[in-house]
């Protein structure tokens, strides 16, 4: 069975279109220090007159870019392709190419609605007539690898095409393939550094990018004049806004913003663990380090009480939820700032 080398990590996973690519990324050591370099920098955008809630993602959930070979087909290249969409993964993949591919999830799940969901394709069974993907599935539903038999995948994708059709998603681009870049890079302290002193200062993350590639609007509507666009520990004040609109019961609670702050404890953490490990510098920063891992298992718990929280306790969790947010953003920026004092990189 082709399968191209490929690592399922859960370190982010809230978001697909971030999440997928890094299991092609952290598959090869050579984009390592890229990696530990980014993921850093939060980034959040607010539009009162808009009536959606705050989105939080990480700044460079779309920097992959720069470790991969990306290119993105429609849906008319992926029928040129063959007859099939499984004759376009099974060249590409000989080619060396990962595939994120957009289909009817709800159909391999065998649910009668039609949703459009990506997972990354990297390999194929002509014996058994399988694909072999990444993406959410099994029990208890995690990312893992999956299999789907040929004919359960094309017509995911051919009821994918069909939504589109009929006006029910705007994926245009439903494939983008994915390959690594010769790479010449190593880890670097002084810029793991710098992109601490951005998340704390706020100062926007470079690899920031709006827009998607599975989707290109046919115009470009201007910002609403009330967008507010945070970075780094300012996005604080976007989550606690959130949860006070769940305490007053003028929104409900989405659970995905606070997935994503416990998956950013973490990464920090492996970030700056790794800062120190590279300076020689762990014996002094044991404290700090024991403190932030203390932090990162408290927004955990917060956020798994979060997931299990019954309807009726949201009020009073969110009234909770917002002075936690203030004693972690107060504890997190103090930690932050005495890794940085003592590594001398403030």
């Amino acid at each position: 069975m082709p399968c191209l080398k490929t690592h399922i990590q859960r370190e982010y996973t809230s978001y697909l279109y971030g999440a997928l690519p890094l299991c092609v990324v952290l598959a090869h050591e050579d984009s390592r220090p890229w990696y530990l370099e980014h993921y850093v920098q939060l980034h959040s955008e607010y539009s009162p007159s808009s009536g959606e809630q705050p989105h939080l993602d990480f700044a460079d959930s779309f920097g992959y870019q720069r470790v991969l070979e990306c290119q993105t087909l429609d849906w008319t290249a992926v029928a040129e392709a063959g007859p099939s969409v499984i004759d376009l993964i099974r060249d590409r993949i000989s080619a060396g190419h990962h595939g994120t591919v957009f289909v009817d999830d709800d159909h391999l799940r065998g649910r009668e609605f039609v949703r459009l969901h990506e997972y990354l394709v990297f390999g194929y069974d002509d014996e058994r007539r399988e694909i072999a993907v990444v993406g959410f599935g099994g029990r208890p539903r995690i990312f893992r690898e999956l299999r789907f038999s040929y004919d359960d995948f094309t017509t995911a994708f051919r009821q994918a095409k069909a939504a589109v059709d009929e006006g029910r998603s705007d994926v245009r681009y439903p494939v983008q393939l994915l390959r690594p870049r010769p790479l010449a890079h190593s880890f670097s302290p002084a810029r793991l550094a710098q992109a601490l002193q951005n998340y704390l200062s706020g100062t926007p993350g470079e690899d920031h990018d709006t827009g998607t590639w599975w989707s290109t609007p046919t115009g470009q509507a201007p910002d609403p004049t009330d967008l507010e666009i945070y970075a780094g520990t300012r996005t604080y004040d976007h989550l606690a806004h959130h949860l006070a609109q769940v305490k007053n019961g003028t929104a409900a609670l989405d659970y995905r913003r606070f997935h994503l702050l416990s998956e950013h404890k973490g990464m920090i953490l492996r970030r700056i663990t790794h800062l120190a490990d590279s300076c020689a510098l762990h014996q002094p920063l044991t404290g700090t380090l024991r403190a932030y891992r203390d932090l990162d298992h408290q927004v955990r718990e917060f956020r798994l009480r979060l997931l299990f929280l019954p309807p009726a306790e949201s009020a009073h969790e969110a009234t909770l939820g917002m002075d936690f947010l203030e004693r972690v953003r107060e504890t997190e920026t103090r930690l932050l700032e005495q890794t940085l004092r003592i590594t001398g990189f403030m």
